[in-house]
């Protein structure tokens, strides 16, 4: 488990305190400085009893997680402090709501290689498996290895490749000479060679954007759910298959207390609104 941003969580929690407090009376933000250290404290008790008790450590981890989700409630955003949330669910068993958390955090600090690592182990551990198109398959195959490269590094390469791009053509352009063949032959091949950069490493940014702005994401935070036909226990189950924590899937319609979803495989159906989290 990747903890770096722990440090991190806690600098942007005292500096949105800090904003809040030119606005506000200090009442008010203390309770959310206190709690993000009672939650950094408590999670590195966790860590400590690990081994010692078990138990123990269980339940420092679920104390870190709900002084983290208290300091949420206090208004305080960031992928960092969604970053540290994940962490204590998933040190607690709270695959689904581990997922969730990662999942906020990737909108707002996405290709980011720690939280990238602990969300691929959250989603190994989920249990409930779906066999999924060729095309989604691919997609996340090519997802896995472009969040290799940071996505600072990707998107300072691309636009790097485009600057020097652009420079490249337009000496090109200015050229009074006419080139040998070897100095069209090398010319052109470093023109597509930058293009081929600064598409790919742009292109990957891109997908980031657009990945992490979808909304119409759940993901399911209980045991034996049961898929229905319709929004009501009356109704007859979509499949005997019942899905577990951590199951992600796409959310098509919300109705009061309940909500329609559409599995990996394709298949859809209906689920109490309590036995998901729409990140």
């Amino acid at each position: 488990m990747k903890r770096r941003h722990a440090i991190v969580a806690m600098v942007l929690v005292l500096a949105a305190a800090a904003k809040a407090w030119a606005q506000e009376p200090p009442a008010h933000d203390m309770p959310a400085l206190e709690r993000a250290q009672q939650a950094q404290a408590a999670y590195e008790r966790g860590v400590s009893l690990r081994r010692s008790d078990p138990q123990a450590s269980l339940d420092a981890f679920r104390a870190s997680a709900a002084a983290w989700d208290a300091v949420r409630s206090k208004g305080v955003r960031n992928g960092a402090l969604e970053f540290n949330l994940g962490n204590a669910q998933l040190q607690s068993g709270d695959v689904g709501r581990a997922i969730a958390s990662y999942l906020r955090a990737e909108r707002m600090i996405p290709g980011d290689p720690d939280l990238q690592a602990n969300l691929a182990h959250a989603r190994s551990l989920v249990t409930t498996s779906f066999g999924r198109p060729g095309g989604t398959m691919l997609v996340d195959s090519v997802t896995r290895v472009w969040h290799l490269v940071p996505h600072d590094v990707r998107r300072d390469v691309a636009l790097g490749a485009w600057v020097a791009l652009g420079a490249l053509g337009a000496l090109r352009l200015l050229a009074r000479r006419t080139p040998t063949s070897g100095v069209r032959t090398a010319w052109n091949w470093a023109l597509g060679s930058l293009g081929a950069v600064a598409v790919l490493f742009g292109g990957s940014v891109i997908a980031d954007a657009a990945r992490t702005r979808t909304a119409d994401e759940a993901v399911l935070v209980a045991d034996a759910v049961t898929l229905r036909k319709g929004n009501g226990e009356g109704y007859d189950p979509a499949f005997a298959e019942t899905l577990g924590h951590g199951v992600e899937c796409r959310l098509l319609e919300e109705r009061p207390g309940w909500l329609r979803i559409e599995l990996p495989d394709g298949r859809s159906g209906w689920i109490r609104s309590d036995q998901a989290v729409v990140p």
